[in-house]
């Protein structure tokens, strides 16, 4: 039995983590064990593993120890702080060191709760060597009175820590020029904006051969802001150059640069889409005679009078129907009638945006075929990616969405798809943020990774949340969960990414598969963040 009321126990738990943070936490933060020993009750019981147990995990360039429940014996207060004083003794700074919680269940004499969290530790050594120990704890509190609650249980049920040798990545942007000029009056604008918990996923970035030197460019977009071009210089550096966008009207979000037209050169399109009179378009930049050249209405499509207008987000391009032409999806995220309180689901939305997919015809002459070839549906969709799903030898589309489930539509082989709302990645509502595919086990077979929202707060009120019913309940604790990694096994599609340990990555957004130590086999980065409001005691979204 447990208290279900979701503002108490949401209160208690403040309360609990104010007293953890103040005491063990900020103990551990400043090398101060007498306070970190006042966030412990006086009979303390832990379970908290040695450095030296566990099992070695083999990698070539990381120590990496795992450990399990099993293989730490229990231990009174003294005993606890040494093993951890023994975890961080040749550190030189605590430099993360975090306790979050995603069950807590306050027992109805509210004096004692018990708390499952995730407890991070991480700092340098004096040859700047970095260590992580990242750990699930099962705990209980207690009331000590004055609103302040001490540990006297704290089980460490699994665990893993890291240890890089090596120095690990130095931030070096500014030094390399790639850096954005801001003004003051600018940032604060932009700070109000977020107070007002609106939306600034405004922005994006693109790598590309831009002046076809050899060496990788980046070209930042702000929608209808600015859109600056950082040119590499091939010796770590990068020099401006000029963007061909002579209208911020026509400043994208996001910008794709690839070879629509097959002369070696590539076009540049982005997500803007303009609207005149009973037609919507999307330009594009061509270069001919080494001069950009606008084709403002190269992907047209019908919007009648009165229709909605499309906010644009995701695009990619490939060959869908075999014909060797690269064509281009466009994938939309809300129109100027979305979110209506009538009609606005955020489990289930289905009032966002459509689907364009503009066929290329040769000498950069597009039709847009989204209905014709069966991409139907308004999803709020965050993410595209074109991938052969079922090794069949055609580019299948996967979209993630916010506010619904995902949509996974497979081309039967000429260019028209078939959704397949059964598939376990279109299943649940994920508010999916990005997608990344790769076979990054080098088994042969594609995997796929999303990036949603892990919420230890949404972890915690679901499972107190009396009113939900069984459905709603399974639905809310998926959009809680994190993110996925499919992979196939025995011919079938499994979600592996709590079992491998990438599910929690925060609220997360794009997400990446690459060799990062060239040692053959490949690393997920994933980005991660929100912005914050200046007030820090202030909910940020």
């Amino acid at each position: 039995r447990f208290v279900t009321d979701v503002t108490e126990s949401e209160a208690a738990l403040e309360a609990v983590q104010a007293s953890i943070d103040a005491t063990l936490i900020g103990g551990l933060r400043a090398f101060d064990w007498e306070t970190a020993a006042e966030g412990l009750a006086a009979r303390f019981r832990g379970r908290f593993p040695e450095p030296g147990a566990g099992s070695a995990v083999g990698d070539g360039r990381l120590a990496v120890r795992r450990y399990a429940r099993e293989q730490s014996q229990p231990l009174d207060r003294r005993e606890f702080l040494a093993v951890l004083r023994r975890h961080t003794s040749g550190w030189t700074a605590v430099e993360r060191a975090s306790w979050h919680a995603f069950e807590f269940l306050l027992e109805p004499g509210r004096e004692r709760a018990v708390v499952k969290a995730h407890l991070e530790l991480g700092g340098p050594d004096p040859g700047g060597a970095r260590s992580m120990l990242e750990a699930t704890v099962h705990a209980r509190v207690v009331e000590a009175g004055l609103g302040q609650w001490r540990l006297d249980r704290f089980d460490v049920t699994e665990a893993v820590a890291v240890r890089n040798p090596h120095p690990p990545f130095r931030e070096i942007t500014d030094a390399t020029g790639f850096h954005f000029n801001r003004s003051e009056a600018n940032r604060e604008l932009r700070q109000a904006i977020v107070d007002t918990r609106s939306s600034l996923v405004d922005s994006g970035l693109t790598v590309a051969h831009w002046n076809g030197d050899g060496f990788w460019d980046l070209l930042a977009t702000e929608s209808m802001n600015q859109a600056v071009l950082f040119l590499n210089d091939g010796k770590g550096g990068f020099t401006r150059g000029a963007a061909p966008y002579d209208d911020p009207r026509l400043i994208p979000s996001q910008a794709l640069l690839v070879d629509l037209d097959g002369d070696g050169l590539d076009e540049l399109v982005g997500n803007r889409v303009l609207y005149t009179e009973g037609r919507g378009s999307i330009g594009l930049f061509t270069r001919r005679e080494g001069e950009w050249q606008f084709l403002p209405n190269a992907l047209e499509f019908d919007n009648p009078s009165g229709a909605q207008r499309t906010d644009a987000q995701p695009l990619t391009a490939g060959d869908v129907n075999g014909d060797g032409l690269l064509d281009i999806v466009v994938a939309g995220y809300e129109t100027d009638q979305s979110r209506d309180p009538e009609r606005f689901n955020r489990v289930d939305a289905q009032d966002g945006a459509d689907t364009l997919l503009f066929i290329n015809h040769g000498g950069l002459r597009f039709t847009e075929e989204s209905d014709t070839r069966g991409i139907a549906g308004a999803r709020y969709t965050y993410a595209a990616h074109l991938f052969d799903f079922d090794a069949d030898g055609d580019l299948d589309l996967f979209e993630g969405n916010d506010y619904g489930a995902n949509d996974l539509w497979d081309n039967q082989g000429d260019g028209t798809f078939r959704a397949l709302p059964d598939h376990p990645a279109a299943g649940d509502a994920s508010n999916t943020m990005g997608v990344a595919v790769a076979d990054w086990d080098n088994s042969g077979r594609w995997s796929l990774h999303l990036s949603n929202m892990y919420s230890h707060a949404g972890q915690r009120v679901v499972r107190l949340a009396r009113a939900l019913g069984g459905e709603m309940r399974q639905r809310l604790g998926r959009l809680a969960s994190g993110n996925q990694l499919f992979v196939q096994t025995g011919g079938k599609w499994e979600d592996r990414a709590a079992a491998l340990g990438v599910n929690a990555a925060g609220w997360a957004w794009a997400s990446l598969f690459y060799d990062l130590d060239n040692d053959g086999d490949q690393e997920l980065f994933v980005t991660n963040g929100n912005t914050s409001h200046r007030d820090r005691g202030a909910p940020d979204y």
